[in-house]
């Protein structure tokens, strides 16, 4: 009988998605527990009403679910706790599936879930026809601060991506706002590019997702890189670090104590003399950048770039960024420029869900002895090859990091 439970249950994943719903399907007592005999009944009279004339309580899409939930999930409830705190109860696998998050959009993919069940995305994923091109022909929600609440509703998903530490305002009132048209909608709040908790939103997404293997193999290769970049900083004196100037897509703007982006100049050993003062991007006196003294300068590239990045192949736009540094009024006297250390990476790399990739060209370019072993561009490579399942060649598309 269960081997013909489960040929029902391959049989019944064909069916055209449902909505994500209260309560299992065919739990029949309500004790939030579908047994055995539960789903046998069930799935009989579900059988019985479309083959044989009789009647069931169950339709098809609703009868699929019960057959993953009662195969996959020992017919019990799944709860989340996602990044925000909040626990999210599902009582049915996710069909439908609406990101605002390009980075939970990005992590999905890297999970191997099923990019047909995205039925909708932000604006700024929806752009990247490049890096997305599943997404052009999906449905454009807009933005956490402009979302088009209408075109959300009307796709009909049973969950939706949100930030959970950012923009949090914005993402609140997305949330009230479908939980009140929508009862049964799954809110779920990730950030996916924060190096302190992304491991663990990994392995999180992917038990949402049931992929729990993938989403081992992800966390582990993820681990990998951002592990051997802490482990070879470690120890290093504070007054031994070395010193970096960051600096934010515009000019003399740095990366203050708050900032993401000084986050990741931190963990790869380098030691921001600005970052200090309550602004996270603070606008620094051209002389004070001279008298820092900085020995590795790093300046972030990406914004008004119309190459660049997984944009295009355009070094000359990187290396004309770079060239604009070093020609500065009297930045041949700081060390970065007389060492032939100044490096322009582009944000689609240090910034979101990739940014271990582009921590480990930070990494490599403060401490080349230590990290001799180390190569960013094999990891990055590999993550669009083995995880992101792109065809996109790095040694002729795209422009990441200068020189």
């Amino acid at each position: 009988m269960k081997r013909l439970l489960l040929v029902l249950a391959l049989v019944l994943l064909l069916a055209v998605p449902a909505s994500a719903g209260e309560g299992i399907p065919g739990d029949g007592d309500g004790d939030g527990v579908l047994a055995a005999g539960e789903y046998t009944s069930a799935a009989l009279a579900y059988l019985d009403a479309a083959y044989m004339g009789g009647t069931g309580d169950l339709d098809r899409d609703e009868i699929r679910d019960a057959a993953w939930v009662y195969a996959r999930w020992d017919g019990r409830p799944r709860e989340i706790v996602d990044s925000s705190g909040q626990t999210v109860t599902l009582y049915r696998p996710l069909r439908r599936v609406v990101t605002f998050s390009g980075e939970s959009l990005e992590t999905l993919r890297s999970l191997g879930f099923d990019m047909e069940k995205i039925v909708a995305v932000d604006k700024y994923s929806h752009e990247k026809s490049t890096f997305f091109p599943e997404c052009r022909d999906k449905a454009n929600v807009g933005s956490i601060w402009s979302p088009d609440m209408e075109k959300v509703v009307s796709v009909r998903p049973d969950a939706v991506f949100l930030y959970a530490t950012i923009s949090t305002a914005a993402c609140d009132d997305i949330q009230k706002r479908l939980e009140a048209s929508s009862p049964g909608i799954r809110i779920f709040r990730f950030d996916c590019f924060k190096p302190a908790t992304y491991e663990t939103e990994i392995r999180t997404i992917a038990s949402i997702v049931d992929e729990t293997e993938r989403g081992e193999e992800f966390a582990s290769f993820y681990a990998s890189t951002m592990d051997r970049i802490r482990d070879g900083t470690a120890g290093i004196p504070d007054d031994e670090k070395t010193r970096v100037y960051f600096e934010y897509w515009f000019d003399y703007t740095t990366v203050a104590a708050t900032a993401g982006y000084n986050e990741k100049t931190e963990l790869a050993g380098g030691r921001n003399p600005f970052a200090i003062g309550t602004a996270e991007y603070p606008v620094v006196d051209p002389e004070a950048i001279i008298v820092a003294d900085p020995e590795v300068v790093v300046k972030l590239a990406g914004q008004g770039l119309a190459a660049g990045g997984y944009a295009g192949h355009d070094p000359e736009a990187l290396d004309a960024i770079r060239s604009s540094l070093v020609e500065r009024p009297g930045w041949t006297r700081i060390s970065a420029v007389k060492d032939d250390r100044v490096h322009v990476i582009h944000s689609d790399i240090l910034g979101g869900a990739q940014h271990f990739i582009g921590t480990a060209y930070l990494a490599k370019w403060f401490y080349p002895d230590r990290f001799a072993d180390l190569d960013p561009h094999a990891v990055h490579q590999r993550y669009l090859t083995g995880f992101q399942g792109i065809d996109f060649d790095l040694a002729s598309e795209g422009t990441f990091v200068y020189p």
